[in-house]
């Protein structure tokens, strides 16, 4: 039996996941805001899209992040589905922060849990605790499995 050349099996394989279908490629825009806060596993996971704030009617600062999942692609489904990270979980909470930069303290701020899809682009919102809040960071972390 004939032995193929490593170099061969190499060149395959590159020229098989160049080949993949790139339908779900995410567009790397993502805004660098130092209000958006990951740890290692999802810094290069996660891109920060859009951040959006308006007030309610009542005068609570109300915020929107849109985040894309940027895992996609063939290889990347594989290997997020092979190390079960297909989808994965993540924790996140809201600090909230008054006009002179001074924390404030409530009892809603805990982490909250979200489950996410590779490709997926998904929305974390929130309303601030008192009226008197004029700015936010929201803090994100790998789930413990």
């Amino acid at each position: 039996m004939k032995k193929i050349p490593l170099f061969a099996m190499v060149a395959a394989a590159i020229f098989f996941c160049g080949c993949q279908n790139t339908v779900n490629t995410v567009k790397r825009n993502g805004l660098e805001d130092s209000r958006f806060i990951t740890d290692g596993f999802l810094r290069d996971r996660l891109e920060l899209r859009n951040i959006r704030t308006a007030r309610t009617p009542e005068g609570f600062l109300q915020v929107q992040l849109e985040v894309a999942n940027t895992r996609t692609g063939w290889f990347s489904q594989l290997w997020s589905g092979i190390t079960g990270e297909n989808p994965y979980k993540i924790h996140y909470k809201f600090t909230w922060f008054d006009a002179n930069g001074i924390m404030i303290d409530t009892i809603l701020a805990d982490w909250q849990d979200a489950t996410i899809i590779p490709g997926e682009i998904f929305y974390l919102t929130s309303v601030s605790p008192a009226e008197n809040c004029a700015n936010f960071q929201v803090s994100l972390r790998e789930a413990d499995q």
